[in-house]
């Protein structure tokens, strides 16, 4: 088969503006095209290079543009969105990859340029970047004792709004803190394994044989990091149903819930379906889960998954859990909420989301979150239990909604202390959380931002 010749930092002009110019996720984005070269004759290389700077450019987004305003004439802001993303994409070469020689970062710009429609500004391109080249040891960067807040902004590539609304939500060392962690090396790629399918020690053996490099976290039952794998599809054991890929703290949603065999649990925004395999998982597939979601195609990718895992106790079905689905009232035991959030707690990994949310995004999405829960209550038995959860970390989205949730009289909270590993427990202030109900997981390189909370109905 003859394979087109292709250029990878063209590949990552394509991702980033999609991403940064016309707003598309980045991990829709980044796969869609990681997908493509799969199948393609691209090396190793290659193919780390365009992951490295597609995902590094999306995240350094507003320290480029500082480093760049600085030796423009041209602001940012104001130049073409070709233009704008080619310099974005080198400067996060020169100054963020020793690998790459910054001679190369500026020649091959200037290439995509002149092959571009836009060739007449190939030597202003030029001359940017073998100045910010010349110049990266010396650029200078807001004053961190004079302004804080603006210092965060640009040395950590988070809104400055964002960063005032953190700090008022969390406190100014914990955000630091937070904002240290987003580009902390990745401790690899976590997985849940499905122990009812396969004992642990089997499925460790086999990714072991798979030459995966395995380590074994306390932090979430029947976890493991896998450090030297691109693509854990690849894997014997993803493509027998043995392991899912998840996030620790999204591990902990189904772990924390007490959920049994013969069970009927609902998961009234099941995409993209880990938290329902994993209750598959601990009810033996035995019982009834029904897993809805909003978006056909996120169903159907529970479906494959679910397939692919061997659960046949999972019903799917395309439905907003902001409707009321009378069939169901008084006879779900546990109903699973994890509801549509402002995202703030997966910026590690999904960089766009905090260049796209706004402050009014969260207070809309706090009212979706109640409607959805005023739902949830209704489908419980008596004594049913209810998780709600959330992959973000501001109080407006968890502690107030779960104030209301508590103001209505209808649940109490329930400790999930015996359900959490001492080494978890032992961090922050989750001991004294976990005894009133709740977690509120800040951002880690080990766990995302999460808030995971627990209630009985009366």
């Amino acid at each position: 088969m003859n394979i087109m010749p292709y250029n990878p930092r063209k590949i990552v002009l394509t991702i980033i503006t999609e991403v940064l110019e016309e707003k598309k996720p980045s991990h829709i984005v980044i796969k869609r095209e990681q997908d493509k070269l799969g199948y393609a004759s691209v090396d190793n290389a290659n193919k780390s290079f365009i992951t490295r700077v597609s995902k590094g450019t999306i995240e350094r987004k507003i320290t480029l543009d500082y480093i760049i305003d600085q030796y423009s004439k041209t602001p940012v802001k104001k130049m073409k969105p070709f233009i704008r993303e080619i310099l974005r994409m080198s400067v996060y070469q020169i100054i963020y990859m020793d690998s790459i020689p910054d001679r190369a970062a500026c020649n091959e710009a200037v290439k995509i340029v002149k092959d571009s429609s836009f060739r007449n500004l190939s030597a202003f391109v030029n001359g940017v970047l073998r100045t910010i080249s010349r110049e990266k040891e010396h650029i200078t960067y807001p004053d961190k004792e004079k302004d804080l807040v603006k210092y965060l902004e640009v040395m950590y590539s988070v809104p400055e709004w964002l960063v005032s609304f953190m700090i008022e939500e969390n406190g100014q060392e914990p955000t630091i803190e937070m904002l240290e962690h987003l580009y902390k090396e990745d401790k690899g790629i976590a997985v849940r394994m499905n122990v009812s399918k396969q004992p642990k020690e089997e499925i460790v053996d086999l990714l072991k044989k798979d030459k995966a490099d395995v380590e074994e976290t306390s932090l979430a039952d029947h976890m493991l990091w896998i450090k030297n794998q691109g693509d854990v599809k690849k894997l014997k054991a993803f493509k027998l149903g043995l392991i899912q890929p998840q996030n620790i703290s999204a591990a902990l949603v189904a772990q924390v819930a007490g959920i049994q065999p013969e069970m009927l649990v609902m998961d009234l925004c099941g995409a993209p379906g880990g938290k329902t395999l994993h209750t598959a998982d601990l009810m033996k597939n035995t019982g009834k889960i029904i897993s809805r979601d909003i978006y056909g195609r996120k169903v159907e990718i529970i479906r494959e998954n679910a397939q692919r895992c061997g659960f046949t106790n999972i019903e799917t079905g395309i439905y907003s859990a902001t409707e009321y689905d009378k069939q169901y009232e008084g006879m779900a035991d546990i109903v699973i909420a994890d509801v549509p959030c402002s995202g703030l707690g997966v910026i590690r990994t999904k960089a766009d989301i905090k260049y796209n949310v706004k402050h009014d995004n969260i207070y809309e999405l706090a009212e979706i979150s109640m409607q959805i829960l005023k739902n949830a209550v209704k489908y419980l038995k008596k004594g049913g239990v209810l998780i709600f959860s959330t992959c973000t970390i501001t109080k407006e989205e968890n502690e107030y909604v779960r104030e209301w949730l508590l103001e209505t009289g209808l649940v109490e909270k329930s400790d999930i202390t015996p359900y959490l590993s001492e080494d978890l427990l032992a961090i922050g202030d989750n001991a004294k959380t976990a005894k009133d109900g709740y977690l509120k997981l800040l951002i880690t390189e080990e766990y995302d931002g999460f808030y995971i909370s627990k209630y009985i109905k009366k």
